[in-house]
């Protein structure tokens, strides 16, 4: 390979007589090596591809610069041959690039000369598409040949004499029809036999149109079966996958609630409107409160200063002992209260109560305290009944405050004290309460979604595990199975009907020629005829029995070569029987048996593997015999299903096969990407490493370089 996508530069491969393995790790460049094989040998493929050059070599490319992109191979086949596929790649400009020069080109050797033939009829000659087809297989699932309707009619053709029948077969037939229609006529004509003959060729239409009727229904009622049973397999065979995936799935639905819960919750810590609605917006101004009820008081206390100097001014000016008594001071020349402190309401309830709210001491009737309030009230009444009366009279005395701000701003104060207060200091922590819940709520919110995201990737890595099935096979109810039963049952109980009905109707035909067959016509010609015919009927009869007893054997052939391959690839462990069964389109399917008669529904995938490779193994043995012809089996990644002491000695029974094998798989690799030499050095055959050389960038393809290191 000279080129070829991540094989920069020349390398080179060579293969022995038994088993060559090639052991690298994920993107080494294993379906590389396989899919440079495909190409060079695949008659079909002429053409270049640009994808097939190194992105390592095209990197390197000067403008104007071209390169080889070649793979080549010597094989021996009636002398040593060779064939090569190359074209040419040219850089143009920084981003463009063009190929041309395709070339195919075949080399054989005779009588030590060599010359040179087209690489496609060398490989039409000598590896043929019926024999690529038997020999290279990419991953475990072509491995089954018999997928293809027409696989058991190219082995026939290709592996047996059983073709030759067919000629033979469709000619006696002919000739049979021909006798059969000229002996009908001439009964029909002969006037012994005209009326049994008109009725038994009525007879022999209806008979005819039944057999085809019942034939065609026997076709769709097995159509049906197989869907039906092909149904169940796949539920049976991924029961326990099915299972889990239910489980998955509600576990998900409720991982999905518990997340939409939470969001939702998040939602509800609605901060913006609860600055204002419920009054957060004040959390940070406790103490511009406590310094606004000091400032209302202080200027409550200053009015009342300036208030009662400006009533002592006016007293002395108006000589009024009323106003002298109104503006005295208490005993500690400390101002008293102004006379609507305490308010009309307040004092009355004092006195009724007998006990002085401000000071908390008992006022009963007759003390001075109780005395005290009462002339408080009658001052407070004589304040408003004086404020009345100036108001009526309309006085233009001078007052000192006109205004009631500075009551007003007391009176705000005092509405902001107490309670509020007290629930204007907390808002900081029950803001602070919801700003925890709410983190409290993203944490349990991000659990929440991996937990989510967990049973998600399970879910993922179900369906990888059950490659080929789709969730929505696995989201199937298990409840389906007994209506597939139930369906299969009423299938295969129709067949029983119709081939029972096929059997009598074939009976009445046979009866039908036999009566036919007894006439006794009256002319001479016409019993030529019958006798003719009779004979070439049962000519056709023998070549088709012949032909399917021929088939038979030759599927017989094929499964005791299979057996014995299957046995010793499966040394020391189960592994069934194979059968070949032919179906009623006339295509083959392979089945795995247990030894009294039962198919195994669901095999484990090493078996199925070993199953189809030990019918390919036949296969190859039977073109050999047929064909005098040695052809290698390539296989890249056969065995990914295997378990290790599986694998093991899958490889050993291989190695010791007389066949050449070449084998591409990740097999033998540690989990570090190291090979483990003890399993390699059980074995006699070729080894091959390839890997990422190293030092490349993971970021950039053109530095990725697969290097070929001989191990043994």
């Amino acid at each position: 390979m000279n080129n070829f996508r991540s094989y920069y530069g020349e390398n080179k491969f060579d293969f022995t007589d038994g088993l060559t393995l090639i052991i690298g790790d994920n993107g080494d460049g294993k379906t590389t090596f396989f899919d440079a094989i495909k190409w060079l040998l695949d008659p079909a493929l002429e053409k270049a591809d640009i994808n097939f050059i190194s992105e390592m070599r095209k990197s390197e490319l000067e403008v104007g610069e071209v390169e080889t992109v070649s793979v080549s191979m010597i094989f021996d086949h009636d002398g040593e041959k060779m064939i090569e596929k190359s074209f040419i790649v040219e850089r143009q400009s920084e981003d463009k690039f063009i190929t041309r020069s395709f070339s195919f080109k075949g080399y054989e050797t005779e009588d030590s000369e060599r010359f040179q033939v087209t690489g496609k009829s060398l490989i039409v000659r000598c590896f043929d598409s019926f024999i690529q087809r038997y020999s290279m297989f990419k991953g475990e699932s072509t491995l089954n040949v018999f997928d293809d309707p027409d696989a058991l009619k190219m082995l026939v053709d290709k592996l047996s004499d059983i073709r030759e029948f067919d000629e033979y077969v469709e000619m006696t037939q002919e000739f049979e029809a021909k006798s059969g229609t000229a002996y009908e006529k001439e009964c029909k004509n002969d006037k012994k036999t005209e009326r049994e003959a008109k009725e038994l060729e009525r007879r022999k239409e209806d008979v005819n149109v039944r057999i085809s009727n019942i034939r065609r229904d026997i076709r769709d009622t097995e159509k049906s079966a197989d869907l039906f049973t092909s149904k169940i397999e796949v539920l049976e065979k991924n029961q326990e996958a099915s299972e889990r995936y239910q489980e998955l799935k509600k576990l998900i639905e409720s991982r999905e609630e518990d997340v939409r819960k939470l969001r939702g919750r998040i939602a509800a810590q609605n901060f913006n409107i609860n600055l204002l609605d419920k009054l957060w917006i004040l959390a940070p101004f406790p103490s511009v409160l406590e310094e606004f009820r000091a400032k209302a008081s202080a200027f409550s206390k200053e009015k009342r200063k300036q208030n009662d100097t400006f009533i002592a001014q006016k007293a002395k000016e108006e000589g009024r002992k009323e106003a002298l008594d109104e503006i005295s001071s208490l005993a500690n020349g400390v101002a008293r209260l102004p006379w609507y402190l305490p308010d009309q309401e307040t004092m009355q309830e004092m006195i009724d109560d007998e006990i002085c709210k401000v000071c908390g001491r008992p006022a009963p009737k007759g003390t001075d305290a109780y005395d005290f309030m009462v002339a408080k009230l009658n001052e407070f009444r004589k304040h408003l009944d004086a404020k009345k009366k100036a108001q009526e009279q309309k006085s233009e005395e001078h007052e000192l405050f006109v205004n009631r701000y500075i009551e007003q701003m007391h009176n705000l104060s005092i509405s902001l004290g107490g309670s509020k207060a007290q629930d204007v200091s907390e808002l900081a922590g029950v803001i602070q309460d919801q700003l925890d819940l709410l983190e409290t709520f993203k944490r349990e919110l991000n659990t929440a979604e991996e937990k989510l995201q967990d049973a998600i990737d399970d879910k993922a890595r179900l369906l990888i595990q059950v490659e080929g099935v789709t969730e929505e096979q696995l989201d199937l109810d298990f409840h389906n199975l007994k209506g597939y039963f139930e369906q299969k049952g009423k299938a295969e109980k129709k067949l029983v009907t119709l081939r029972e009905e096929l059997t009598r109707a074939t009976e009445d035909k046979k009866e039908i020629e036999r009566l036919y067959d007894n006439l006794n016509p009256g002319g001479s010609m016409a019993k030529v005829y019958q006798r003719v015919h009779v004979v070439l009927r049962d000519i056709a009869k023998a070549f088709q029995e012949s032909k399917e007893l021929n088939l038979t054997r030759f599927l017989n052939e094929i499964e005791e070569l299979a057996n014995k391959y299957l046995s010793r690839l499966n040394t020391g462990d189960f592994h069934g029987i194979i059968r070949l069964v032919r179906t009623s389109q006339d295509s083959t399917e392979i089945r795995l048996l247990s030894a009294n008669g039962r198919a195994i529904t669901d095999p484990s995938g090493s078996q199925l593997t070993t199953m189809y490779m030990s019918v390919l193994f036949a296969i190859s043995d039977l073109t050999s015999n047929k064909r005098d012809e040695d052809y290698p089996l390539i296989f890249d990644a056969p065995t990914s299903s295997f378990g290790g002491m599986k694998e093991s000695g899958f490889y050993n029974i291989i190695d010791a096969l007389e066949k050449q094998c070449i084998i591409v798989t990740k097999d033998f690799l540690d989990d570090h990407g190291r090979i483990d030499e003890k399993k390699i050095d059980q074995l006699s055959c070729t080894v091959y490493r390839i890997k990422k050389e190293a030092g490349f960038n993971q970021d950039d393809l053109s530095t990725i370089r697969t290097v070929i290191i001989p191990i043994k």
